[in-house]
């Protein structure tokens, strides 16, 4: 039996949620594995690229129509 680390909640033997610890048979559940579902327990997490800084696009807030004194 090995221990695989759940990515995505799933039902199995009882449910289990994103981040719990499940022991199980390699054969058994082979296909969670390709499905990206659980990762063998000491597994790196793959490393994806930084995401970029957000442009800053605020817009001034907008002069109303009606000036003072109208309405």
């Amino acid at each position: 039996m090995m221990k695989y680390e759940v990515l995505r909640r799933h039902i199995g033997d009882k449910q289990y949620e994103q981040g719990d610890e499940r022991e199980a048979v390699a054969a058994d559940v082979a296909h969670l594995v390709k499905a990206g579902v659980l990762r063998e327990a000491g597994e790196k997490k793959p490393r994806g690229k930084a995401e970029p800084a957000p442009k800053n696009k605020a817009e001034p807030a907008p002069a109303n129509k009606a000036g003072p004194g109208r309405g």
